[in-house]
């Protein structure tokens, strides 16, 4: 029997009392049992790692469990690239290292921009996680990335080097380097959201600001994150966009007044003042 189900039952004990959490896990419930009859179900499996995602339930149980009924051969079949492209981000799993080794067969069958974009992200995902603590097997494993001649090796390194380019304030190269992150990344709020505050200390033509405001706009969709609200309200200002400066400004300001926290309420505080 999976982790989750216990998971789940504890949790469907806690929230005795709440009706929307109680059909949210009755729903879980449901789809773990289903999941457990029939493991090979691609249709189920989708279900409830869509389910799990949903509620930010962790999904490697599952996913082990499911790929465990299928053959490498069939990765490449549609439900099981969309599981393995949406699901499935620890750069050891094997059906990333069978994406990695058949990287043409993938291309061949889906998009080459989805198959780079599934093996980019993952591979940033792993390097993260040394980046700023072990610089050491941070460049072993960029080094070992080269070695084995990636096509996308470059893309991979420079959203870690566009980090080098604002320490270094150098605002032309940081420009082009943010278009290409942009074009290979398009859906990583938070690089976007780290560029669009590089920007704003470095960089000062308008024009290529305002390339930044657009993508910075990705980043405030929730309207839940006061530091990209923040910079999304001064790099619009910044452009001359001041209504949409002053509009946002304000959703930031509600944001820090809900928080009452106090460094938050008086950034809020000067950034009204700027705006108005």
């Amino acid at each position: 029997m999976l982790k989750i189900v216990l998971i789940v039952g504890v949790l469907l004990f806690n929230l005795v009392g709440v009706q929307a959490h109680e059909k949210e896990m009755d729903s879980l419930d449901n789809l773990v049992k289903k999941f457990e009859a029939n493991p090979a179900d691609p249709k189920t499996t989708i279900q409830l790692l869509r389910e799990l995602k949903n509620q930010g339930k962790p999904n490697r149980d599952v996913v082990n469990r499911y790929f465990q009924t299928q053959k490498e051969a069939d990765y490449l079949k549609d439900y099981n690239w969309s599981i393995i492209r949406d699901y499935v981000d620890d750069v050891n799993a094997p059906q990333i290292r069978y994406l990695f080794n058949n990287q043409s067969k993938f291309m061949q069958n889906f998009s080459k921009d989805d198959v780079f974009q599934k093996l980019d992200n993952v591979f940033v995902g792993h390097l993260e996680q040394y980046y700023n603590s072990n610089k050491i097997e941070y460049n072993k494993y960029l080094d070992f990335l080269k070695s084995t001649g990636y096509e996308h090796y470059d893309v991979v390194a420079d959203y870690f080097y566009i980090k080098q380019l604002r320490a270094e304030r150098k605002s032309e190269d940081y420009f082009y380097k943010a278009r290409k992150l942009f074009r290979y990344f398009p859906e990583n709020r938070k690089m976007i959201k780290e560029i669009t505050d590089g920007a704003l200390e470095i960089m000062n033509d308008v024009s290529r600001l305002k390339v930044i405001q657009l993508w910075a706009g990705k980043t405030v969709e929730s309207k839940k994150d006061f530091d990209a609200l923040y910079n999304y309200a001064l790099i619009s200002n910044k452009c001359g966009f001041e209504d949409v400066a002053k509009r946002y400004a304000k959703i930031a300001t509600s944001l820090a007044e809900e928080s009452s926290n106090q460094t938050m309420m008086e950034k809020a505080k000067k950034l009204l003042q700027l705006v108005n």
